[in-house]
């Protein structure tokens, strides 16, 4: 899938080509909001205090098992994000 390292980072570089992914800066909170809509127009969306950290969140969320049914899995399943 072009250049990406990995298939997670292939996801998230089609996502931001499409408008599908986005980081905004908000000054009024000071974090950034992250945006992410899913296949099937579901979306998922968030606060973070650093931009990478927003991004490593949208990764996650385009990657996760599951996404669109009601699965509950334990929790600690995913790594931190980078610091």
């Amino acid at each position: 899938m072009g250049e990406a390292a990995d298939e997670a980072e292939a996801r998230l570089a089609i996502a931001r080509e499409q408008g599908r992914a986005s980081v905004n800066f908000s000054r009024r909170s000071g974090r950034y909001r992250w945006t992410v809509v899913l296949d099937g127009g579901k979306s998922s969306h968030g606060w973070a205090d650093t931009e990478p950290e927003a991004w490593w969140l949208v990764k996650e969320s385009l990657n996760r098992p599951h996404r669109g049914t009601h699965c509950r899995k334990p929790r600690g399943l995913w790594t931190l994000p980078p610091e």
